[in-house]
């Protein structure tokens, strides 16, 4: 599918209506439209309409027991999307929505098996940006959105980023600057108690387990949600992630850096701020954040190793943050990143 893809900028604090009505209007004709949402860019189409769910797998090369997020509006159109919406349910989409939190339920049967992967169940959520919102609510159709990149790549959080996969196979962009959040949303199964997280994100577990106290990490291999296989959002460098704290894992990432030199590779360093000034200019060195600001560690993750791919960048060594709190979402999308094809 060839189109020439547009891409127009959007002031989030103060939306153009007419260009959120063009948006619409391509998704209520069955095309596709990248746009914003406060963890990274999604590729969106009509949810309702499975021939325009079919462009998304096609355009992303995504296979198709993959399946998909369906983004609402207001929390009341759950019950539209849903068998059944229980107290629990209702008590978190209270507390985090809008927001990086999606719920797994048990779909109702108008929702197309195409985007849920011939599953029972469907993966909702409310997003947080202004900009995702009002096409929603200007469209008046659930939208489904995995994150606007060819499948497997690093997640987009700008639309430079999206064009860099995408350009000529969408019809439409909706450029609102870089998202805020950084990591995609936080999945928890809610159709069994305890209720499981399928992926960690946004949303800490911590979080999740003041609302409702009986959560626990899904251990099995079944994929149930996106974001569930072992390679993901990777770039196309090899990524080698070096493990220790302070000195020691400094010394662990020069001297893989060093051996990966050695062999003629073009290597980079992702490091956090607090070792920066170990490095000393000998390989090029990329800050991702500080462990004491977990946030943007995790705003900054698909930008850094996507500047790298630009320069050609063939290894990656990255440093590594304590898995708690946001660190245990970041940690992840690093492991998966990290992983081989052929393991």
């Amino acid at each position: 599918m060839v189109v020439k893809t547009k891409v127009i900028k959007l002031n989030p604090l103060d939306i153009d209506q007419e260009v959120i009505n063009q948006a619409a209007t391509i998704i209520k004709k069955g095309g596709l439209v990248a746009f914003p949402t406060e963890t990274v860019y999604g590729l969106g189409a009509d949810a309702l309409n499975p021939k325009a769910v079919e462009k998304i797998f096609e355009v992303k090369k995504r296979p198709h027991y993959d399946p998909l997020i369906v983004h609402i509006p207001t929390p009341e159109c759950l019950s539209e999307m849903a068998r059944e919406v229980n107290k629990v349910i209702l008590d978190l989409t209270a507390a985090f929505w809008p927001g990086p939190l999606t719920l797994v339920v048990k779909k109702a049967q108008h929702i197309p098996d195409v985007v849920t992967a011939n599953l029972d169940t469907v993966a909702i959520r409310m997003p947080a940006h202004p900009v995702a919102l009002a096409l929603l609510k200007t469209a008046a159709t659930p939208i489904a959105a995995p994150s606007a990149n060819l499948f497997g790549r690093a997640s987009p959080v700008s639309a430079e980023h999206v064009l860099q996969d995408l350009q000529d196979k969408i019809e439409l962009i909706l450029d609102a600057g870089k998202t805020d959040v950084g990591v995609e949303s936080t999945i928890l199964d809610v159709t069994q108690r305890p209720f499981r997280i399928l992926r960690p994100g946004g949303i800490t577990i911590e979080a999740l387990r003041a609302v409702v106290a009986d959560i626990v990490s899904y251990q099995g291999n079944q994929v149930l949600s996106p974001g569930m296989f072992k390679r993901h959002y990777s770039p196309k460098a090899r990524l080698v992630l070096a493990y220790g704290r302070g000195l020691s894992e400094v010394e662990s990432v020069k001297h893989l850096a060093s051996e990966f030199a050695k062999q003629g590779y073009l290597v980079g360093i992702m490091a956090k701020e607090e070792n920066r000034h170990c490095y000393n200019g000998s390989f090029n060195v990329k800050v991702f954040g500080s462990e004491k600001d977990l946030s943007s560690c995790a705003v900054n993750l698909y930008s850094i190793l996507r500047e790298f791919d630009k320069e050609n960048t063939q290894i990656i060594i990255a440093e590594t943050v304590k898995e708690e709190g946001l660190g245990v979402a970041i940690m992840d999308r690093l492991r998966r990143a990290a992983a081989r094809t052929s393991e």
